[in-house]
C-alpha cells in the first residue's frame, strides 16, 4: 500500500453532520426516542418520513419548517412496511438511511407468558425490523449508492432484568440480526449498526407500573451518571451512525447507557 493510498476523500469537518439531500424514514418516530431520533435527522438537513400509529408530534416538525411528513404504519403487518418504503421513494426519489425503531415493551412473569404474548412481541421486536432492513436494503441497493440502517435494541439485550425474558430476547435478536445484516449487507456499502438505550425518559418509562419495575430493579442506584438518559441523547447516536461521522464504522452496537452496564447488576 502506498503512502498516498485514500479510500475516500478527506471530508471537511462542517459537513460530517449534514445529511441534505438524504431521506431517512422512522419507524414509531411519532413519539419517544422516535420522536426525538426524527427531529435530529431533519435538524441534519434530511427529508424525514415518519411511519408511526402516533401522528401527533410529527406535526410540530413540520410547523417548525422541517421536510418530515408522516405515514401511519403498524409494523405488524409486512405490507404497511413495503408502503412505507414506497412512499419514501415516492415523495423524495430515494431512501438512504432506514431507522427501525418501532417497538414494544410489555412484562410478563415467566409463568404468564404464553404462546400469544411471546409471538406478538417478537412480531413487532423482531420480525419488524428485518422486514424494515430488508425492504431498505432492496432500495439501497437498486439505488447503487451507500446507505446506513440503524436498529434500536436494548441495554436489555445485554444484562437481564426480572419479567423481562420475552423482550430481553427479542433485543438480542436485535444485536445479533444487526452483526449479520452488517456482513451480508457491506458488499453493497451498505452499513448497519445498532443502538442500545439505556433507561431513557420517554412517556412510557414514565408509566407507574415501569417505574415501580425499574424501582424494584433498583436502577437509578445502578446507572454510573445517575439519571435516566434524555431522548436527544439516543438520537444523537442515531445521528453519528447515519451521518458521515462514522463512515467506517458498521456492525457494531453502541449502548448509550449512561454507565449501567458498568455495575454488573
Amino acid at each position: 500500500m502506498s503512502a498516498s493510498y485514500q479510500a475516500l476523500p478527506y471530508q471537511p469537518f462542517v459537513g460530517l453532520l449534514d445529511l441534505s439531500g438524504k431521506t431517512a424514514v422512522v419507524t414509531g418516530g411519532g413519539s419517544g426516542i422516535g420522536f426525538a431520533v426524527s427531529q435530529r435527522l431533519a435538524e441534519a438537513g434530511a427529508n424525514v418520513l415518519i411511519g408511526s400509529l402516533a401522528p401527533e408530534r410529527s406535526e410540530e416538525l413540520v410547523k417548525a419548517g422541517f421536510a418530515v411528513s408522516f405515514q401511519a404504519t403498524d409494523v405488524s403487518r409486512p405490507a404497511e412496511i413495503q408502503r412505507l418504503l414506497d412512499t419514501a421513494v415516492e415523495r423524495y426519489g430515494r431512501v438512504d438511511i432506514w431507522i427501525n425503531n418501532a417497538g414494544v415493551y410489555p412484562l410478563k412473569p415467566i409463568d404468564d407468558i404464553d404462546e400469544g404474548f411471546w409471538d406478538g412481541l417478537h412480531v413487532i421486536n423482531t420480525r419488524a425490523v428485518f422486514l424494515g432492513a430488508q425492504a431498505a436494503q432492496r432500495q439501497m441497493r437498486k439505488q447503487a449508492s451507500a446507505g446506513a440502517i440503524v436498529n434500536l435494541s436494548s441495554i436489555c439485550g445485554h444484562r437481564p432484568m426480572a419479567n423481562h425474558c420475552t423482550y430481553d430476547a427479542s433485543k438480542g435478536a436485535v444485536l445479533a440480526m444487526t452483526r449479520s445484516l452488517a456482513k451480508d449487507l457491506s458488499a453493497f456499502n451498505i452499513r448497519v449498526n445498532s443502538v442500545s438505550p439505556g433507561l431513557t425518559a420517554t412517556p412510557g418509562n414514565l408509566e407507574p407500573e415501569l417505574l415501580e419495575q425499574h424501582r424494584q430493579n433498583n436502577v437509578l442506584h445502578n446507572i454510573a451518571l445517575g439519571r435516566p438518559a434524555e431522548p436527544y441523547e439516543i438520537a444523537n447516536a442515531v445521528l453519528f451512525l447515519v451521518s458521515p461521522l462514522s463512515s467506517y464504522v458498521t456492525g457494531v452496537d453502541l449502548l448509550v447507557d449512561g454507565g449501567w452496564l458498568l455495575h454488573g447488576s
